[in-house]
């Protein structure tokens, strides 16, 4: 991935991690999230291909454990493994054994990301 590519992606990875966190968002955070997506160029379908691909492969795992980080991740930390989801792009079958594994955390979380597309949608169309 280019130096340019991994700078237009960060905001997104920072952004989407959120959902990943061991809290509860509130209202205002998931406008401020929304807010902070609908700055980015990518469109819906690539927004979802980046959760999809890239953070919720990457941080999927800390939902699972006891003390799950609740304040944010580590900026290079969280870019490293988005950057190394990213890049290890599996097969059909490891796709299919990664959504079953995760398939819990990854309803939870989808529906977050459901809720932000729409109020992604809905700030663009009001541009």
């Amino acid at each position: 991935m280019s130096p340019e590519e991994i700078e237009r992606r960060r905001p997104v990875w920072t952004a989407l991690s959120e959902l990943w966190l061991d809290t509860e968002l509130d209202e205002a955070d998931r406008e401020r999230l929304a807010v902070e997506l609908a700055r980015s160029p990518f469109d819906e379908r690539e927004l979802r291909a980046i959760y999809e691909r890239e953070v919720a492969p990457a941080l999927a795992g800390n939902l699972d454990s006891v003390a799950g980080e609740w304040s944010g991740f580590d900026p290079k930390w969280l870019e490293a493994r988005c950057l190394e989801a990213a890049e290890r792009r599996p097969g059909p079958i490891g796709r299919w054994v990664e959504r079953f594994r995760t398939q819990d955390r990854r309803e939870f979380a989808g529906r977050m990301l459901d809720d932000l597309l729409a109020r992604v949608a809905r700030l663009r169309s009001a541009r």
